[in-house]
């Protein structure tokens, strides 16, 4: 019995929220370790509705508005990503989709900033190249729908950070350090005007390197070592002037914020500190799907301006308080990328084994390069705990109830890793006379 086309849109609409609702939930249970047999069922319920919506007849009007379900769809591959990154499955193509959504919302404010050196670029170029060896790899596991999903957002973040390398190309090697040294002072003072506590000293000793800056030009120009007139002038000209401007601009406004601004404000500044403490206790509190919760609401304001502006109830768009939120919105995503970025290959499962391996090595290392042990008993609590973890396993296996999950080989070199520095200072007392 054929169904019509409003019952077909329905449909797409109904399955995809039961998925979305089904990972919402697992994701909000913090009592029972993420299962990858739960993962991958949704991700295969995924598939079939990316595959029925790919080759459905586009051009049916009495499908209606599709948006809603591309929205959905967006909204369950982010979910879908997360959770297999929570997982361990790092190195699958579905992983990727969170680093690319986040990319490109960098790429973007990059762009519109116009503030950006090559330690901006590199980890997201180094980023994006391993993402591509992930989606090329994983032609052959996963279906074309979702390669195909992927494949463009990294063809259009290589795009999209192509001007800014040819902009950067512009600018010679002996000029580098420097351009480098004001992007730095320019997002400084930004970031000055984004605390609780705005202090005029800060912008004024920045103010005090920009005059140290524009000592060293010779008639407004700066030389090579060579005493040559350095290429890219303009470039570091122009960015040294808005730096002049954002600092003195900066002691006028004193880091005010309009009082329309202030509650999206005062959000940020929540979200911003919230990932900065998951940023120093990531190994130890962070389930990766924590994360979905940011990136919708740094996205959700940060899609709300018109024109680029964020407006009040009438349509307005007071000055006061636009670049402070645009920093802290920039702040956010790097925070996120950066703990993407950082997302170890092992399973939520296996996480606090890794993690108390990751200490033992740390300390051991440490002990080693600090001159070694006194006698063969200091390296005693270290073997006590390396041997109550080799003995969780089973038939060389570490599991969680019945599951094997991710991250066994990460895990079994890091504990061999341990084994062996204990050895290697063993050895050192035995044959020290």
């Amino acid at each position: 019995m054929s169904i019509s086309a409003e019952e077909q849109h329905q449909d797409y609409l109904h399955k995809l929220k039961e998925i979305r609702d089904h990972l919402s939930q697992v994701r909000k249970d913090r009592t029972v370790y993420v299962r990858s047999e739960d993962v991958l069922k949704q991700y295969s319920l995924l598939c079939q509705q990316i595959h029925a919506v790919s080759h459905m007849d586009k051009d049916n009007d009495k499908l209606g508005d599709l948006s809603k379900v591309y929205l959905l769809i967006t909204d369950c591959f982010l979910l879908v990503s997360l959770f297999f990154l929570t997982i361990g499955k790092n190195n699958e193509p579905p992983a990727t989709f969170a680093a690319l959504a986040v990319i490109k919302r960098l790429i973007h404010h990059l762009t519109e900033s116009g503030n950006f050196s090559g330690k901006d670029l590199h980890p997201i170029e180094q980023k994006l190249a391993e993402i591509s060896v992930i989606i090329e790899n994983g032609k052959e596991s996963h279906p074309p729908e979702i390669i195909a999903q992927l494949e463009p957002l990294v063809n259009d973040s290589y795009a999209a950070l192509k001007p800014l390398r040819e902009k950067l190309s512009q600018i010679p090697l002996d000029l580098q350090p420097l351009h480098e040294k004001l992007v730095s002072i320019r997002r400084s003072i930004k970031g000055c005007e984004a605390r609780s506590l705005f202090s005029a000293n800060d912008i004024k000793e920045f103010k005090r390197h920009l005059d140290e800056i524009e000592s060293t030009r010779v008639d407004r120009k700066f030389l090579a070592p060579d005493g040559s007139e350095s290429m890219g002038q303009e470039i570091i000209s122009e960015l040294l002037e808005k730096c002049h401007s954002l600092a003195d601009e900066s002691l006028r406004r004193r880091g005010s914020i309009a009082p329309p601004l202030r509650p999206i404000a005062e959000k940020l500044f929540r979200l911003k500190s919230h990932l900065e403490r998951l940023s120093v206790t990531q190994a130890w509190s962070l389930r990766e799907t924590d994360l979905y919760d940011y990136i919708i609401q740094v996205q959700e304001i940060d899609t709300s301006r018109v024109d680029g502006k964020f407006r009040d109830e009438h349509g307005n768009a007071p000055e006061d308080g636009q670049s402070t939120i645009l920093y802290l919105i920039r702040k956010c995503y790097m925070h996120i990328f950066s703990l993407l970025v950082s997302s170890e290959p092992v399973s939520e499962g296996l996480t606090p084994i890794y993690n108390q391996l990751q200490t033992v090595r740390r300390c051991l290392l440490e002990v080693q390069n600090s001159g070694g042990i006194s006698s063969a008993r200091d390296l005693y609590p270290y073997s006590m705990k390396l041997a109550s973890i080799d003995n969780m396993r089973v038939d060389g296996k570490f599991m969680v109830g019945r599951d094997i999950p991710e991250g066994q080989g990460r895990i079994n070199s890091l504990l061999a890793e341990c084994f062996e520095v204990v050895g290697d200072l063993r050895n050192t007392i035995e044959e020290s006379p």
